[in-house]
């Protein structure tokens, strides 16, 4: 640690008003590393080396080192003071009552195996101390099996602070490190450590925003910004209290935690079959299908949990009174809302913008008719979801993000506003492809992991789009409904036909 307080820089690293949006929201990912000679005397995935190389990769991402403050111009920024660092929590730990690794691996690595003074560490990050009640702005846990078998590694970061290709930018950079310090002294002389660069300042791309006023920058501005009191107490509070609001949130209601494997093959035969029915000159991506086919599987996993809902005695009078408000919408439909990176997208004219690491995949939403949504999943069907998925992606480009001057300028007065307001749809999927971040780089110098998966806490209706092992190629989708629509997922007979491994934890 002393490397890191030594050398870092103070500085201060202004947000914008998108980043605003998440700073009660946490990315959260686990890795599962096996050891393959566990007998050796040697330490697997040294402590000292993991940590020195923790702080060395810190020294590259000071954002996570620093308190978050508003100014007297309502604007949000994060304070890295030398002096006043507000350091991550790292420690490093080995499992007690005999914990093994090979046991984690038979349970399927559900976390609920875990030690419950583990699990109770894992989720959004709040206050740590009974009178320093300051956020923490990231927390990772190295945990050591008692076989010596292998390594469990969670880490968890304010959403505000970097994006999925950001976080997933730390973790391959601190596994660099690590992996170059175990090298000989000999061969680290003649192949230094690569100088990566990481820009965190808000204002880089700036250029890029037009100063003038579009309809898409208002309507942005108008939906994160609203009249509502509640959200209106949320930006008054100190940011600490509205992450234990948003984990109370999130814990009180059941879910269930499902792992879907599809293997290439069978998507790639699927999307064949879909684009015979593409209009002249679209190509479907293999994002496109998965997207088109969980739009179909999960509006008719929701509605048949709000039908047999309605069956029960007290929904029907609530309904009646209409506190179902959300159902009670006419005619019914599917919102849809996909993170799609701006990067790749306008590198051609900032070829750094792959350096970036701050919030650059922004939500694009479309509202779908159960009409196009709820039917069965024939080729021409998928076509026509898969051509709106398709265009609303593909409208994701430098010109979007040229009109988002407002809503990227704005004050901070929006947290947490779209996740508390009123929907305008029925039923509801927020999706998050991570197929093209590199996971399954972070090598510590002991190998790949064995498994990569997302933590435990987000937002409900979510389907993460993970890649699978190397080693076995396809797609893991990974589902957060409740244990009602869950139910149907699984009991979907036409979706379990695409999947060849599934996994479920309450």
């Amino acid at each position: 640690m002393n490397s890191f307080t030594s050398n870092v820089n103070s500085q201060v690293i202004y947000l914008d008003g998108y980043d605003t949006e998440s700073t009660t929201v946490s990315i959260q990912n686990c890795y599962w590393y096996k050891n393959d000679s566990p007998d050796s005397a040697n330490e697997f995935m040294p402590a000292k080396v993991l940590e020195d190389a923790f702080y060395k990769a810190l020294l590259e991402f000071p954002i996570l080192a620093g308190y978050i403050r508003t100014n007297s111009y309502s604007r949000m920024y994060i304070d890295v003071n030398k002096d006043n660092l507000n350091m991550p929590v790292y420690t490093d730990t080995t499992a007690c009552c005999n914990l093994t690794y090979s046991a984690m691996s038979d349970s399927g690595f559900d976390l609920r195996k875990l030690p419950i003074n583990l699990r109770g560490k894992y989720g959004v990050p709040v206050s740590v101390g009974l009178f320093n009640r300051q956020i923490k702005p990231a927390f990772f846990h190295v945990l050591r099996f008692k076989d010596n078998g292998g390594v469990f590694i969670y880490a968890s970061v304010l959403h505000c602070l970097v994006d999925g290709y950001g976080f997933v930018s730390f973790m391959n950079r601190w596994a660099e490190i690590a992996k170059w310090m175990q090298q000989p002294e000999d061969v680290k002389e003649k192949q230094p450590l690569p100088t990566r660069k990481y820009t965190h300042d808000r204002l880089a791309f700036a250029s890029l925003r037009s100063d003038e006023t579009s309809a898409l920058d208002s309507k942005l501005v108008n939906c994160s910004s609203g009249r509502n009191l509640y959200s209106k107490w949320l930006a008054s509070i100190p940011t600490n209290a509205r992450g234990r609001i948003l984990k109370g949130c999130l814990e009180s209601r059941k879910y269930v935690l499902s792992t879907f494997h599809i293997p290439s093959k069978t998507l790639e035969d699927l999307r064949n079959s879909v684009q015979k029915h593409a209009p002249a000159g679209v190509k479907y991506s293999i994002n496109d299908i998965i997207s088109a086919y969980l739009s179909i599987v999960c509006t008719k996993a929701q509605k048949k949990e709000f039908d047999d809902e309605l069956k029960k005695p007290l929904s029907r009078v609530l309904q009646k009174i209409n506190v179902f408000s959300r159902q009670s919408k006419i005619p019914k439909r599917l919102g849809i809302k996909m993170a799609v990176d701006i990067r790749p997208r306008v590198k051609d004219s900032r070829p750094d913008a792959m350096d970036y690491m701050g919030n650059m995949a922004f939500g694009k939403g479309i509202e779908l008719s159960t009409d196009i949504v709820d039917v069965e999943p024939t080729d021409e069907a998928l076509s026509v979801l898969a051509l709106k998925i398709h265009e609303l992606a593909k409208s994701a480009d430098e010109k979007y993000y040229s009109q988002l001057k407002g809503f990227l300028e704005r004050k901070p007065d929006n947290y947490l506003r779209a996740m508390f307001s009123d929907s305008t749809s029925n039923y509801a999927l927020l999706m998050s492809n991570h197929t093209s971040f590199p996971h399954y780089n972070v090598d510590f110098g002991a190998g790949i992991p064995a498994l990569v998966h997302k933590g435990p806490h987000a937002a409900n209706e979510l389907v993460f789009v993970m890649p699978a092992h190397p080693s076995i190629g396809g797609y893991v989708i990974e589902t957060k409904f409740s244990p009602a629509a869950t139910t149907n997922i699984i009991q979907n007979s036409n979706w379990m036909k695409l999947v060849d491994k599934f996994d479920s934890f309450p």
